[in-house]
């Protein structure tokens, strides 16, 4: 068995202290995250005994390359009545006192992003759960919702802490690396915000029987889960100095901060590093009312609509406009798995009829409604595009060339000097903004990442995954400017002579004395 330098009140020691719900362990390289999540589940498994726990990692090969060997190490080997070690056993680790601890896998072959499922797991009660890793791309939302419903487990406490639950404990641990994904939105932005005294409605807290939050003494919600977050140089103790110096001589930039710092810093390969959540989404509501007050005062509205066909997958449908700045905002919408086309159309008139858009407005489309279906060398049937023709839809066909798609997205997001935002009135904006309706939107741009090579050195070529909604985007954009020539032109300032009142060239030669 290893061991392990623990100072009082460091940050491996407040988490092991902790008796919330949910407990997230974030931060840099070896700063004691797995270490500390598998410390945790052996005191689970000896304290309950009896019990039934969880190890996962997203796929097979990581957790048994990681999450298992970490266990081993910290597993007393007496403890043990059985744990196969071939790579093809069962995975499951059997103590003495009758704990159970099975080590599985998330990822579900065939299936990765939105479509991921826990599915594998959801055929069991368990009294703990870690799951190592929590950010990596195979495990979404729903994974950690599915998860969160089997803690049923009920097994008595032998310990001596007053502290510890009576049965279960039904305690969820979480590891993870800073990044920008689901994790950073749905758990750790909430509490960055309750810090700061800001209420998020996706904050997990104490409710009500009709949902509401409860209140504690300070006026806020009583979290149910807490957040331990540091850097390398935490756990700096259990390390040798020549692992942190090979870091800081090995990473800039966002990797440095991300990996060393543990800061939750942009995810290294994002196709649009430049959005900012505080700076591109706005609020319905004023984007809708700017929305109104121009179609009352501008003589010719500008409207803006995409769609990205898909039934079985998610199709996505978007309404904007663009103001007399040139400014783009992505206002409404829709998104959707296996919804008929018949569906679809409706949802598009509804829109429509919502905002007042009129029926000669082209949709910028996905170019494969314009082909028709062929069977062998027989052409059959209709194109989408004629089908939503027959329901006074026009629709054309949209930019499908990725990589001039992004260029232009990426310049509509970056924000330019002097350019003042429409609504706010705030400087040094960007050219597009996106109404915070659009939930599914924020979850794509946030996941949208270069694809890597075996070598993992980033491609110029973005992974075809959950990206409906960035297509769509593409295409409204299809027949935009580009945005240098939206950008105000500056004078150039008077130089030289005529900037002190002096004569020109010629004339201080005709009136130069000679001899």
């Amino acid at each position: 068995m290893a061991t392990y330098r623990l100072a009082e009140d460091s940050l491996s020691d407040r988490f092991l202290k902790s008796r919330s719900k949910v407990q997230l362990f974030g931060g840099g390289f070896a700063n004691g995250k797995t270490a500390s999540a598998c410390i945790k589940a052996i005191k689970f498994a000896k304290d309950y005994p009896g019990s039934n726990g969880l190890m996962a990692r997203s796929t097979y090969p990581k957790l048994n390359d990681t999450l298992r060997k970490e266990f081993i190490k910290w597993c007393p080997n007496d403890w043990v009545e059985s744990f196969p070690k071939s790579q093809n056993a069962s995975n499951t680790c059997t103590l003495k006192n009758g704990t159970t601890i099975n080590f599985r896998y998330i990822a579900q072959q065939g299936k990765s992003g939105q479509e991921a499922t826990t599915s594998n797991l959801l055929s069991a009660t368990y009294d703990w759960i870690v799951v190592d890793q929590m950010e990596d791309p195979e495990i979404v939302h729903k994974d950690f919702l599915d998860l969160l419903g089997r803690l049923r487990g009920m097994t008595p406490y032998t310990g001596e802490d007053p502290t510890m639950p009576e049965t279960g404990p039904r305690h969820f641990i979480l590891t993870t690396n800073p990044t920008r994904n689901w994790v950073y939105r749905e758990l750790v932005r909430p509490l960055h915000e309750l810090g700061r005294g800001i209420i998020n409605d996706r904050l997990l807290c104490e409710t009500d029987s009709d949902g509401r939050p409860i209140q504690g003494e300070d006026g806020l919600p009583t979290p149910i889960i807490e957040l331990y977050e540091g850097s390398t140089y935490e756990n700096k103790d259990n390390l040798e100095p020549d692992f942190i110096q090979t870091l800081e001589a090995s990473y800039n930039g966002q990797m440095r901060q991300r990996f060393l710092m543990g800061e939750w810093a942009s995810y290294e390969g994002l196709v649009y590093p430049d959005f900012n959540q505080d700076v591109h989404i706005m609020s319905h509501h004023l984007i809708e009312r700017y929305f109104r007050k121009l179609v009352q005062t501008t003589a010719s509205m500008t409207y803006l609509e995409g769609y990205d066909y898909g039934l079985a997958v998610p199709y996505c449908y978007m309404v904007g406009f663009a103001d007399p700045h040139g400014n783009i905002f992505l206002m409404d919408g829709e998104y959707a798995a296996e919804t008929s086309l018949e569906q679809q159309i409706n949802s598009i008139l509804a829109h429509r009829a919502n905002y007042g858009i009129p029926d000669s407005s082209h949709i910028l489309a996905d170019p494969d409604i314009f082909r028709r279906k062929s069977t062998g060398k027989k052409l059959v049937g209709r194109s989408i595009a004629d089908i939503f023709l027959g329901d006074g839809i026009y629709c054309t066909r949209g930019n499908n060339d990725i990589k001039n798609g992004i260029v232009k997205v990426n310049q509509y997001l970056i924000p330019q000097r002097n350019h003042q935002n429409p609504i706010l009135g705030t400087y040094d904006s960007p050219y597009m903004f996106i109404s915070d309706k659009l939930e599914w939107w924020l979850n794509e741009i946030s996941d949208y990442y270069w694809r890597k090579s075996p070598t993992g050195e980033i491609m110029d070529e973005p992974i075809d995954r959950n990206d409906h909604a960035m297509d769509t985007t593409k295409y409204i954009l299809s027949h935009r400017p580009s945005v240098a020539t939206l950008l105000p032109k500056i004078l150039n300032p008077d130089i030289g002579w005529r900037r002190w009142g002096e004569m020109d060239i010629p004339e201080m030669k005709r009136n130069v004395r000679y001899g």
